[in-house]
């Protein structure tokens, strides 16, 4: 076989192939992309799948009749052009709010903490061991260092945490029968005396005070 006839031969099979192969859409030069026209197809159709007008694809692609396109057709995209991807919403995290004790007034809250030892036995669970004394979940993973509320055993010596409040009267200040004044700021017990007109040392003994240089802004004063 001569060689200009095996060179026809390779040139026919290499054109053969390439016509079969599947057209797929590549990167063009400039960031443009392509699209390879499928059946079905129109400019119509591609533009707005592509969120481009009609106009700029036609011109892009020097189209003069936007009705004459064919499969396996390659269009240019737009450099801009991008499919966007679906956004899935992210529902936020909310913390769940613990009710705060409500205390009545004029109290003073103590806590206290203490532990009782259990084992833990067939059938229960962290939920029924806090139900049981009156504790969290919480507060007993803590307590042992518990990394997974769902894995405890048989036999286990557990640390259960009871929190404890008491609640005692604010105590109050005893106002001293009679007019009452609350020192101010620069105030000295002879210029209040001096003031509601009344003997330095009789305001001192109603109010117990042994030192009369000694009074501090706040302080209740009973004026005889």
């Amino acid at each position: 076989m001569r060689p200009a006839y095996r060179l026809f031969i390779c040139l026919l099979v290499c054109a053969v192939i390439f016509a079969a192969s599947p057209v797929l859409p590549a990167q063009a030069q400039g960031g443009n992309r392509t699209y390879v026209v499928q059946p079905g197809d129109t400019l119509f159709s591609i533009a707005a799948r592509f969120g481009v007008s009609l106009s700029e694809l036609a011109t892009i692609n020097g189209f003069y009749d936007i009705h004459r396109l064919f499969v396996g057709q390659v269009l240019v995209l737009p450099a801009s052009t991008i499919v966007p991807r679906p956004v899935v919403p992210v529902r936020p995290v909310v913390p769940p709010i613990l009710a705060q004790p409500v205390f009545p007034p004029d109290t003073t809250a103590t806590t206290g903490t203490t532990f009782t030892a259990y084992t833990v036995r067939r059938g229960d669970t962290l939920a029924k061991i806090a139900a049981r004394f009156g504790a969290t979940v919480a507060a007993i993973m803590s307590a042992n260092r518990i990394s997974n509320p769902n894995v405890i055993f048989v036999g286990q010596r557990l640390r259960v945490p009871r929190t404890r409040t008491t609640t005692v009267p604010t105590p109050r200040t005893s106002v001293p029968r009679g007019r009452a004044y609350v020192v101010q700021p620069g105030d000295t017990l002879s210029l209040i005396a001096a003031r509601f007109r009344r003997n330095v040392y009789d305001i001192a003994r109603a109010n117990g005070i042994l030192n009369m240089n000694r009074i501090f802004v706040g302080q209740v004063l009973a004026i005889p």
